[in-house]
């Protein structure tokens, strides 16, 4: 390998430690300014650093090609301009691999409609049939009395079973 195969992961890792710095940097002036910093906070820091660097790099070398495809804004930003973002805000980042991680959950089980909409299925036949049992009822009766008996069953029987 030469050099010029090593300059775009550079660049990234470059993009990436420029967006945690700033990051870092933005948390910490406050504390500068007002002469409070305190030293013992000196490993959070240091660990949001490398979060940052490791969240810039998958943002632009893992994701970069998901999100490039999804279109919009993204696709026209460099893998560096990427890599900063990244390493700003790692949270971001975070919430994008989430995300990715549900959709391929719910590709894999299924997002389950199918069996509930097979179960609405079977119940709305099983009305029908209710149905069609209390219609053959009232138009086997012999009489109009038993005729209408039937007919108060089945409107009971709907009823109960189209509670609002």
């Amino acid at each position: 390998m030469n050099y010029s195969d090593y300059v775009p992961m550079l660049n990234i890792f470059a993009g990436a430690g420029l967006g945690a710095s700033f990051y870092i940097l933005l948390r910490t002036q406050p504390y500068l300014e007002n002469r409070s910093y305190d030293p013992k906070y000196n490993a959070a820091y240091f660990s949001r650093f490398v979060t940052g660097l490791i969240a810039g790099v998958i943002l632009a070398s893992a994701l970069r090609p998901v999100l490039v495809q999804s279109g919009g804004t993204v696709a026209t930003l460099g893998a560096g301009i990427l890599a900063i973002l990244g390493g700003y805000s790692a949270e971001a980042v975070e919430l994008i691999l989430q995300r990715l991680v549900e959709v391929i959950l719910a590709t894999i089980r299924g997002d389950g409609s199918a069996q509930v909409q097979a179960k609405a299925s079977a119940a709305e036949r099983e009305k029908l049939a209710k149905v069609d049992d209390g219609a053959a009822n009232v138009l086997a009766a012999d009489t109009l009395e038993q005729a209408k008996a039937e007919a108060r069953k089945l409107r009971d029987s709907v009823r109960r079973d189209v509670k609002p």
